[in-house]
């Protein structure tokens, strides 16, 4: 575990994914769960039937004066993909602290490399990820460039109502 502070640039590397409303002062980093929950029965660890938009960590910058002095932490559910539901943790500073509660919630350990599209994954379904990628048809996907400009973060979460909302007044969609 490391005592490195909480930053933008980590969270990206970690797998999180951002989105920022209207109003919203700073950016919500956010990484899912669901697909990733241990249950653990006589000593065998087995997955938990979760979607993986069921639970997720949340963190916002809490800034005075333009720079960030902790981090709001909060555990989100999206269940039923209707209601964003919140419940505040805690504040945060430093990385060791939000990896505890990562693995504290998931029951296993918290590896970067394990999470894809801002959800974290079973070691063997990351695997598993990791070979689709280098199919043909990935690479090409891939090598295609983005067809919209949300899409050119790719740290930024998927297209929101408002996005959408926008596509809709600019003639782009119905």
């Amino acid at each position: 575990m490391t005592d490195e502070r909480i930053t933008e640039e980590w969270l990206k590397s970690a797998g999180f994914k951002w989105e920022q409303y209207d109003r919203q002062p700073e950016k919500m980093w956010t990484l899912w769960l669901g697909s990733a929950l241990v249950d653990e029965v006589n000593g065998n660890k087995r997955r938990m039937f979760a979607d993986t938009t069921d639970v997720g960590v949340e963190v916002t910058a809490c800034k005075r004066d333009g720079a960030v002095i902790n981090w709001s932490c909060f555990l989100r559910s999206d269940a039923a993909g209707r209601y964003h539901r919140f419940i505040h943790i805690r504040y945060l500073v430093f990385q060791s602290e939000l990896i505890a509660i990562i693995e504290g919630l998931t029951g296993q350990k918290f590896i970067p490399e394990n999470c894809f599209y801002g959800a974290m994954c079973f070691p063997a379904d990351a695997e598993r990820r990791r070979e689709e990628a280098q199919r043909l048809d990935r690479r090409l996907i891939k090598e295609r460039g983005h067809w919209y400009p949300h899409e050119s973060d790719v740290d930024r979460g998927r297209a929101t109502s408002l996005d959408i909302e926008a596509a809709i007044k600019g003639g782009f969609a119905k």
